[in-house]
């Protein structure tokens, strides 16, 4: 599969399925993981049936209906960045003010990948996928509303965030329509940026379920701390006012005027960046692109298994504590039958409540690792998952909304080119009709630059996410380390325990000598 070949290239119907084994240990179904609400979206949609990105780094492809004239092509056909910058074509020369031209005009191939590579470097040096949370997210039990009622959080961030005024103690109450009102705000200002998904809202009881609010309130701040990683998102103003005014949000967005303009407006791309560009860029999105989706059901499974473990572990020391209450219960009862030497049995006895005591510290052990793992480590397996649902949303976007109708300009340029032809043959056509016809030719070209010029801002800007986001294959390295870490922890601590448990009964009679 390739980003010419497949009319869904980016497999966005593709979505895993569990083993058919009803057995609870045994389903694996990872779906409630992996969905995400953002690659649904309405504001994702587009008349693109199926944009793809050319290996070839001049151009980009597009398979569209006859409907969709709007949007029917990306920048095919011999409109590169050669053609539009061609003197001979007055609206594509680089005087006209199109691209950011102060760079040398030549770049032999090793200068263009060391230029990548100290580009790569600029681009990810303020990005740490493992450095500290800085934001904290609290549910405050008190539910509002008088119909429908609603939670509400206390959102506190660690830190000071340049150039607000946030409260003295750095917190502000928030819904989660607030979060929703800022990714959707953020969608609209970065499509082609590295959003992470919310967890999933219910209505109705649901809302009031205790486990499903914890959860809720975890995706949440799994999401606002992606976000004050990220180098570009951390800095808007929009993220900035979210964590900092202290007012209801929804009344501050009905006074306030905030821009949610696509951040390509008014930019030019770089010359620098088109001879840094390489084939092979559009080819590693490719191979991502074809792995994304069993990449996150893999990890989904792994997620739900670490979990599943643990639970399995717990049950495991619900039935120690279980068996030190009923090893208790047998040294009441066991005096009675062995009446005959007491002071053998008073020994016996001892011994069994060290063992009862043991099983209890074992059991306590269990319970301190199980909250340690979920309140920890089991986080990070999560947030890997809102990572890889982050570039795939990435991708999805790019194929909705990334196209143009430049295949419709550059027709229209021909017609009325044409059109001039014979009008200079004909003297009687009047002079105001062939301005026109030529004026309209001039707009289209510039059409055709701009819209070329958009889409190669967009390509720089997938290629630095992509860029940041090879960083975060160090989560993977973090998150395994955790979980063998605190095995390895409890692993010892409850190996101490048995063998003070074992030296114990190592003096237990075993005969009358």
């Amino acid at each position: 599969m390739s980003f010419l070949e497949d009319s869904d290239p980016w497999n966005s119907d593709n979505s895993g399925t569990g083993p058919v084994n009803r057995n609870e240990w045994a389903d694996l179904n990872a779906s409630s993981l992996t969905s995400s609400s953002v690659l649904n979206s309405d504001v994702l949609t587009s008349r693109v049936n199926g944009l793809t990105l050319n290996a070839d780094h001049q151009t980009t492809v597009a398979d569209v209906t006859e409907s969709q004239d709007a949007w029917v092509a990306s920048t095919g056909g011999d409109d590169t960045f050669q053609n539009f910058t061609d003197g001979s074509q007055d609206v594509y020369k680089r005087g006209n003010g199109l691209f950011q031209d102060n760079e040398p005009q030549n770049a032999t191939e090793e200068e263009g990948g060391f230029d990548f590579q100290v580009w790569a470097q600029n681009s990810r040096k303020n990005y740490n996928p493992l450095s500290a949370d800085i934001v904290q997210i609290e549910e405050i039990p008190a539910r509002e509303g008088i119909l429908f009622k609603h939670t509400n959080y206390i959102v506190k961030h660690l830190v000071e965030l340049p150039n607000t005024d946030a409260p003295e103690d750095r917190s502000v109450i928030r819904r989660y329509s607030d979060f929703a009102w800022l990714q959707e705000v953020l969608l609209k200002k970065y499509p082609f940026r590295l959003i992470t998904d919310l967890p999933p809202k219910k209505i109705a009881s649901h809302n009031a379920d205790a486990i499903f609010l914890e959860k809720r309130r975890k995706g949440l701040t799994r999401f606002i701390n992606i976000l004050m990683k990220h180098p570009v998102l951390s800095k808007d103003d929009l993220v900035l006012t979210f964590l900092t005014v202290p007012t209801d949000l929804l009344s501050w967005r009905k006074r306030a005027s905030y821009d949610t303009t696509e951040e390509f407006t008014d930019r030019k791309i770089s010359l620098s960046f088109i001879k840094m560009w390489h084939p092979n860029f559009a080819l590693a999105w490719n191979e991502a692109d074809e792995s994304i989706d069993s990449a996150l059901e893999a990890w989904a499974r792994i997620t739900i298994l670490v979990e599943r473990l643990e639970k399995r572990q717990k049950f495991i020391s619900q039935d120690r504590a279980l068996m030190a209450g009923i090893v208790s219960q047998f040294q009441s009862t066991a005096p009675t039958l062995y009446s005959g030497d007491i002071s053998t049995m008073q020994d016996i006895n001892g011994h069994l409540n060290a063992v009862a005591k043991h099983l209890q510290a074992c059991n306590e052990l269990s319970e301190k690792k199980s909250e340690e793992l979920f309140l920890t480590v089991s986080p990070k397996f999560k947030a890997f998952i809102d990572v890889l649902l982050s570039l795939k949303g990435l991708f999805e976007r790019y194929k909705a909304m990334a196209g143009n109708n430049v295949p419709q300009l550059r027709r229209r340029i021909e017609v009325n080119t044409d059109r001039l032809d014979q009008m200079k043959d004909k003297p009687d056509i009047r002079g105001a009709e062939y301005d026109r016809v030529k004026q309209s030719i001039l707009h289209d070209r510039r059409l055709i630059a701009e819209q070329l010029n958009r889409n190669w801002l967009i390509r720089e800007c997938i290629l630095q996410e992509f860029t940041i986001f090879q960083e975060t294959q160090y989560l993977i390295t973090s998150c395994f380390q955790s979980w063998i870490r605190l095995n390895m922890q409890y692993s010892e601590l409850n190996a101490n325990e048995w063998e003070k448990i074992f030296q114990n009964v190592l003096t237990m009679p075993l005969s009358r000598n």
